[in-house]
């Protein structure tokens, strides 16, 4: 079992082996991969065009992009594309624990969406669909409101929740698209404005948190999937004590706890919803993912030098310090996958 170092009163180092971190893939308009021992650029894959989301395959062998303009699966060896799944505008990737099963959001076609802009009307609705990855075959697909921002599976692949900002709402569906119920996070009606982000599920799916931002507060909506709490607990409202904007989360591999990045700064809570480890931050990271087998996470940053306009990529460690980083001045990263 992996060693966790928590910052508390008082500090309690425990004595490791060291442990290889390997590699990241960082992403903006393109794709970079990151020596995450050495913080040095190994190889890159050329796209132009925005990438949303990514997904490795639990044995890291391939790698699902989702980007403005598809879905495409990439070898992690060969650095290189390997299938085009689907052409429309592609968001909220998720494996299943066993990686047989991956769920996207397909946004609707662009003309399709222009037409209804430019007419004024609502636009098309959005598309979940449930790939088996073997073969990335569609298993089931199922219409969802076109503001859908983000889709999560279930570990055992059968159930799958969806994320509508505008409506404060993550509405639960089967695999097939069935809809189970709907869990209002916040009420988003009259003037009240918050702005949610993507759902982070624990690796036992008991637990969901997803970030919220209004004009005055910082939260977690923390949701009991599992039934451990009482009628009436079980959206609860983990406050960060700040407003600054909740660029993302992540659970540890061991679900031990939950890394927010925020707006110049991170904090860890623990798996009881405490505040264990913050760190402010001069650069504004807005990805954050924890290192398999190690007590360090891997964080990006779109401005890691105002003055070149680079992104950059950070090595932190359990008391929030930098260990080791590299600049990329060809590159504003958004978004951190880690190989498994």
């Amino acid at each position: 079992m992996k060693t966790r170092l928590l910052l508390l009163t008082a500090l309690s180092v425990l004595l490791a082996a060291p442990a290889l971190a390997g590699t990241a893939w960082v992403s903006s308009n393109h794709i970079q991969v990151i020596d995450l021992d050495t913080a040095r650029v190994t190889g890159r894959i050329p796209l132009t065009e925005f990438i949303h989301d990514m997904e490795f395959s639990r044995d890291g062998a391939h790698v699902y992009v989702a980007s403005s303009k598809g879905l495409r699966v990439a070898d992690a060896d060969r650095l290189e594309f390997v299938q085009k799944v689907d052409d429309r505008p592609t968001n909220g990737l998720s494996l299943s624990r066993d990686g047989s099963r991956l769920v996207a959001i397909h946004k609707a076609d662009r003309e399709a969406a222009k037409a209804a802009r430019l007419g004024g009307l609502p636009l098309p609705a959005s598309t979940v669909a449930v790939y088996s990855t073997l073969g990335m075959t569609v298993e089931h697909t199922f219409p969802v409101s076109a503001a859908a921002l983000d889709a999560v599976l279930s570990p055992d692949g059968e159930t799958v929740y969806v994320l509508v900002p505008n409506e404060g709402t993550v509405y639960v569906h089967a695999a097939s698209g069935e809809q189970r119920e709907a869990i209002e996070l916040v009420d988003v009606s009259g003037s009240h404005t918050a702005m949610l982000s993507k759902i982070a599920l624990s690796p036992d799916g008991a637990r969901m948190v997803v970030p919220i931002t209004d004009a005055e507060n910082s939260w977690l909506a923390d949701v009991d999937l599992g039934g451990a709490r009482e009628a009436g607990q079980r959206v609860l409202r983990q406050e960060l004590g700040h407003a600054k904007r909740i660029a993302s989360v992540s659970w540890d591999e061991d679900g031990s706890g939950v890394y927010v990045a925020a707006i110049h700064s991170m904090i860890k809570f623990s798996e009881l919803g405490l505040p264990v480890a913050w760190k402010s931050f001069p650069v504004n990271y807005v990805d954050v993912a924890p290192i398999p087998g190690t007590d360090e996470t891997v964080m990006v940053t779109p401005t890691f030098s105002e003055e070149r306009k680079s992104g950059g990529v950070s090595v932190v460690g359990p008391d929030g310090r930098v260990l080791r980083s590299v600049e990329l001045p060809d590159m504003s990263p958004f978004v951190v996958v880690v190989r498994p």
